[in-house]
């Protein structure tokens, strides 16, 4: 039985040698200048007795990223992957082919596959694969096709992802339309088919201001995705995840969704009010006049609220020009209902003064809107209020000419004429304590010496944090930790699996970043095989940042957690950045 044991083993450990071969690949085929992309030459059932040989192209910057070796056993032997990493930076746009890349073992010469790279210009954003519309699209959903001018349309736009970050505002282009501005977005969640997708729900208003069909949209919605990797074989060597999650490739993406076309109608001139001034919705109208009865010259408070379904804020009043009356702008107040301002109430308080005691009442007060509803005009009306104005009592001071003097001012005082004599003693006055003797002087004295002093010692801090970017980096993460934690801990009482476990995931690549000085962006489990990790973090530290990485990847597929299993994720994300400081 030993010998057929070691038999076997010999078997399974000659056969690496055959079959060795290169290839190259690239983490996207798509970026933009500056950006730079990751180049994996993998060296299979080989270790290359030198480094890749690469080619000198103009526009493309290569640097290297480190090396990896990975170990799996299946089909029969063992397979044994040695790669490069080497990091691509392109200066310039322009479609490149990458070739020839070259990698020498012994008397032998391998050439993998030449490599295509778009490259955009600086700050454009690529365009979206048609395979990633099933990993995220974007919806354009008005709520009418056909409106009047003036009328206000609730807009729905729904972004739909399965893993993705740094979600901008959507861009909703709509020419001949007034957008209202974004509130609060919803979160929720949909399943379609095998796929859970968080959806995001944007909502806006549009009103038409001219007559036509008119194109509201399209919307561009800018995010990042994530879109995993996989693994073809398992490994027994690795964590009991990594041959199914194993790395993140995260891709910016443009989506888009096509214009929707809007008919506008005109508003009607048939039976149009004279008091109307563009008002389109549903509206109810309250008010009241105080006091009831002035003198003339007193003022007459009007208190007139509007409320209903429409653009409330564009609401105005007709203007109340009243024979016999002097009116002022009025003081406007409107409160919302909801958040897109579509439902609430408008109030005006206007101020008319009554100049003559022939008026007995406030004059009629009109307010018309059009109802698209019924596609009609209607005129809401309150008053007349009566009024009694009273004239005026005060009486009129009569003119004299010639004599502008008043009856009652009081006869001027003769001039002084005598001589006061000189005091040769100062009195009190000569026995205060001069300012220099005075304490407080000193003390206001020295306020600005110690404002220099201390504006001088914040710009030396200042100055020597600029020059340490290291320093400058481990402040940000550890304000950056303090705020996670915290966050995590609410997270993990109201029992939000997915974001607890999204937002673990990023402050554990942040606190690995600054430990082995690395960019925190991409960071994922096969972290842990680097030389770096090795040299920096032990074994058993190591271990459990492969537990938190494989719990964050297998909560998106797994069932919620309740608060102590997201609790135990928590402490052990604790015990990891204790270890690695």
């Amino acid at each position: 039985m030993s010998r057929i044991l070691a038999f076997s083993f010999a078997l399974l450990f000659t056969a690496n040698a055959l079959g060795q071969s290169v290839s190259a690949r690239l983490d996207r085929a798509t970026t933009t200048v500056g950006e730079s992309i990751n180049l994996s030459i993998n060296c299979t059932n080989f270790s290359p007795s030198s480094q890749p040989i690469l080619p000198s192209i103009s526009g493309l910057r290569f640097s290297s990223a480190g090396t990896s070796r990975k170990f799996q056993l299946g089909g029969g032997g063992r397979t044994s992957t040695y790669t490069f990493n080497i990091l691509v930076t392109p200066l310039k746009p322009g479609n490149y082919s990458i070739s020839p890349i070259q990698i020498r073992h012994e008397t032998r010469l391998f050439k993998p596959k030449p490599l295509k790279l778009l490259v955009l210009p600086a700050g454009e954003k690529p365009k979206p694969a048609n395979n990633q519309s099933q990993n995220a699209y974007v919806r354009l959903l008005p709520t009418k096709t056909t409106a009047y001018v003036g009328e206000v349309i609730p807009v729905e736009i729904q972004l739909f992802f399965i893993d993705g970050v740094n979600v901008q505002m959507p861009e909703l282009i709509a020419d001949g339309f007034n957008i209202a501005a974004f509130p609060k977005h919803k979160q929720t969640r949909m399943q379609k088919g095998n796929q859970i997708y968080q959806v995001l729900t944007f909502r806006t208003a549009a009103t038409p201001l001219k007559a036509g069909k008119l194109q509201l949209g399209p919307v561009k919605q800018g995010m990042v995705l994530r879109v995993r990797q996989k693994q073809n074989r398992r490994s027994p060597f690795n964590n009991s995840f990594d041959g199914i999650f194993t790395r993140y490739q995260q891709v910016p993406v443009t989506l888009e969704a096509k214009a929707q076309t809007i008919t506008v109608k005109p508003l009607p001139t048939e039976n149009k009010p004279a008091s109307f001034n563009g008002a389109v919705g549903r509206y109810t109208m309250q008010s009241q006049a105080s006091p009831l009865e002035v003198t003339v010259g007193d003022p007459v408070t009007l208190n007139i609220q509007i409320s209903g379904q429409g653009a409330i804020d564009s609401l105005n009043l007709p203007k109340l020009d009243w024979p016999s009356f002097k009116s002022y702008e009025p003081s406007v107040t409107t409160n919302k209902n909801n958040p897109l301002g579509l439902l609430g109430t408008r109030a005006f308080e206007q101020v008319v003064i009554p100049e003559s005691d022939k008026i007995t009442e406030v004059p009629r007060i009109e307010f018309s809107f059009f109802d698209p509803i019924t596609a009609q005009y209607r005129v809401l009306a309150k008053g007349p209020f009566p009024l009694k104005v009273n004239p005026s009592d005060k009486p009129i001071a009569p003119l004299v000419r010639g004599n502008t003097a008043q009856e009652t001012s009081e006869p001027d005082s003769p001039p002084q004429t005598d001589i006061l004599t000189i005091q040769h003693h100062l009195g009190s006055l000569g026995q205060a304590l001069p300012l220099v003797a005075r304490p407080n002087f000193w003390l206001l004295q020295s306020i600005p010496l110690l404002l220099w002093l201390g504006a001088l010692l914040w710009r030396r801090k200042t100055n020597a944090l600029d020059n340490n970017p290291r320093l400058r980096r481990k402040r940000q993460v550890a304000e950056r930790t303090r705020g996670g934690l915290a966050k995590l801990d609410n997270l993990a009482k109201q029992e939000e699996t997915a974001e607890f476990h999204a937002e673990l995931a990023d402050l554990l690549r942040e606190q690995l970043g600054l430990r082995l000085d690395i960019p925190a962006e991409g960071i994922t489990a096969d972290i842990v095989h680097s030389p770096a990790a090795s040299n920096k973090l032990d074994e058993g530290t190591r271990s459990e940042i492969r537990k938190l990485f494989a719990a964050s990847d297998q909560a998106t597929y797994a069932r919620s957690q309740t608060t102590g299993e997201l609790n135990s994720n928590l402490a052990l994300l604790k015990e990891v950045f204790s270890a690695l400081k």
